[in-house]
């Protein structure tokens, strides 16, 4: 039976994932009392907006290249790895100098003017991304979740490491932003000492550019509404409620939705490219996609059921008194991603059969009503904001994941070619 377990690829992923984010939340706990004792609200709410921003910039690397590295043919492998290559050159560069510019604007509307340095260098971030970003769509190809979980979690660890040193020293919200910086080549060197791919062909080449930008432009369009979701509800927040009120939600999402987050990211990470290598047999596909539900299940619930019984009393003992009053607003949030893995499964099968247009429509579906929620309940308080959040993703995930599990297992799937997908 053990045997047996550590051949499924899918556990062994999820296992080394796991382990991946118990270093990361080990030391992520270290840093984030460290910052809760050294830090007030108004500096994390400082720290969330240019965060923030930055997520929202990065989503734009986000774009499905990666994915259509691990979804292509084998025959079309090493020609979509040379077109990425070049494409993430030219993507990075323009993100570079978006961020530098739009430093100021942002600075002048939040009457902050010290987010513009901070904005600044994390944009230097990108200048390395492209050496290390074709290798880590390989590693993932090829389900080698233990160098990804080396790798990934490495570099957090670190990350985790020197925001609480830095913190001790006074440097404020520097401190959150700085080490995203300084681990930056960890990443792109850890790729690339594991997967020794090197590009090929002439400079301006771009085969399949097409193919790629069909399968892009949606899988951006996805990434760009989750990463809506995931923050413009800090600048909702933070216009609304104000900084102070920002920086309990921030905490609160940090220490509390952070942990269920990665572990919902670890899930997806796995489960995708596991679908995608029998995405041509439906009956094997449906076989495995309720397998991986019910492991999903098994770990999930259990996890984020203890956190949030737990909450109550290691949040005051760990952060300390100040942060009580975001308890009910991180038991709720904890909650709300109880839901989450089941959809992004949902979701995974569908992009996995190239229906990725039926997934876009759901995502802008479900943003809209996600910001609508958060929008209205900010004009109350945030513990209003949390209690929607939760009651949104609690009616609209399970209603997805029945209409995709119909959509697909139980009416002719329909898959779309790159032809009808490019006319849409």
């Amino acid at each position: 039976m053990l045997k047996r377990l550590t051949a499924n690829k899918f556990i062994n992923s999820l296992g080394w994932l796991g382990l991946s984010e118990l270093i990361i939340r080990i030391t992520r706990l270290v840093a984030a009392v460290v910052l809760a004792r050294m830090l007030d609200p108004v500096t994390f709410g400082l720290a969330a907006i240019v965060l923030t921003v930055n997520e929202l910039v990065r989503v734009m690397n986000q774009n499905g290249i990666s994915a259509k590295i691990v979804q292509c043919e084998e025959a079309q492998l090493e020609e979509i790895c040379n077109t990425a290559y070049r494409i993430n050159f030219i993507l990075c560069l323009g993100l570079c100098a978006i961020q530098c510019l739009i430093a100021y604007p942002l600075a002048s509307f939040y009457q902050a003017p010290q987010i513009i340095p901070m904005l600044q260098v994390l944009s230097l971030v990108y200048l390395m991304m492209p050496f290390g970003m074709v290798q880590s769509a390989l590693v993932k190809r090829r389900q080698r979740m233990k160098i990804r979980a080396v790798i990934d979690g490495g570099q957090v660890a670190v990350d985790n490491l020197i925001t609480a040193a830095l913190a001790l020293c006074g440097l404020g919200a520097w401190a959150i932003v700085l080490p995203k910086f300084l681990t930056a080549p960890i990443w792109v060197i850890g790729y690339r000492k594991a997967m020794p791919w090197r590009h090929s062909g002439r400079i301006f080449e771009f085969k399949h550019f097409s193919e790629i930008f069909v399968f892009g432009r949606y899988f951006l369009s996805i990434e760009c509404l989750k990463a809506a979701r995931m923050n413009l509800d800090n600048l909702i927040i933070g216009r609304l409620l104000g900084m102070e009120i920002l920086g309990l939600y921030y905490f609160a999402r940090n220490a509390g939705l952070g942990f269920s987050l990665s572990l919902c990211n670890a899930i997806n990470v796995a489960l995708f490219p596991n679908l995608c290598e029998i995405a041509n047999d439906n009956d094997r596909l449906k076989q495995r996609f309720v397998n991986r539900l019910l492991i999903i299940a098994v770990v999930v619930i259990p996890l984020i059921s203890l956190q949030v019984f737990l909450a109550p009393w290691y949040v005051p003992i760990i952060f300390g008194e100040q942060w009580i009053s975001a308890i009910p607003v991180l038991m709720m949030l904890c909650l709300s991603a109880m839901v989450r893995p089941f959809a992004d499964g949902a979701s995974a099968l569908l992009i996995s059969k190239n229906l990725i247009k039926i997934d876009l429509k759901w995502q802008l579906v479900f943003t809209i009503i996600f910001l609508m929620t958060v929008s209205i309940t900010s004009l109350f308080n945030i513990y209003a904001v949390a209690g929607g959040i939760l009651l949104v993703y609690v009616i609209t995930h399970p209603v997805y994941v029945y209409y995709s599990w119909n959509k697909l297992f139980r009416q002719k799937p329909i898959k779309y070619t790159n032809k009808e997908l490019m006319s849409w």
